[in-house]
């Protein structure tokens, strides 16, 4: 059951919502139609030349000192994959090349008391370079694990562990390719 995210109607003014469905307000004054969709967040699956996958380890709540794949929310007219470059470059100064869609899973975000709906898309991708790799915006640190050395309890999200584990899946349908 969802709650508005605010208090009167956007559009008119009005306090008057009625839930109409599970996550559907309507405003009985202007009959504006409110849908709580999730947000779209980035992170991707960067292995380098050992096949060993970059982890940051978070600097900021939620979740602070949990090892996290690197990324972070789209922003309005922006694609997917150019996300995942730009947060790449904030948070860790490194050159995405080229990108693969690997997943997608919906995710819980706790935000200043509320829980914020997020669909997570996950990507396999390729840095230019690793050379220049220093933890920047929001990253304590980073780590490069193999990954059936990555345990889902360290990881900050739900839905990075459910992409873990495709990931995981996929290097085996690799292997099994003749």
């Amino acid at each position: 059951m969802m709650s508005a995210p605010f208090a009167y109607c956007p559009v008119c003014g009005s306090n008057n919502f009625t839930l109409k469905g599970p996550r559907l307000l309507v405003c009985g004054q202007c009959d504006y139609h409110y849908h709580d969709n999730p947000v779209a967040a980035v992170a991707g699956f960067l292995p380098d030349d050992k096949g060993r996958i970059l982890l940051i380890r978070r600097a900021k709540e939620p979740s602070k000192g949990k090892l996290a794949l690197p990324g972070g929310f789209v922003d309005i007219g922006e694609t997917a994959e150019a996300a995942l470059e730009r947060e790449l470059k904030e948070e860790l100064n490194l050159d995405l090349i080229s990108t693969e869609y690997l997943t997608s899973h919906p995710n819980e975000y706790p935000y200043r008391g509320r829980i914020v709906a997020v669909l997570d898309l996950f990507f396999v991708g390729t840095v230019r370079s690793w050379a220049g790799a220093e933890a920047l915006a929001e990253v304590d640190s980073f780590v490069h694990l193999a990954p059936n050395e990555i345990k889902g309890e360290d990881l900050a999200f739900l839905s990075m562990r459910a992409a873990l584990d495709r990931y995981k899946a996929s290097l085996q349908e690799v292997r099994r390719a003749p």
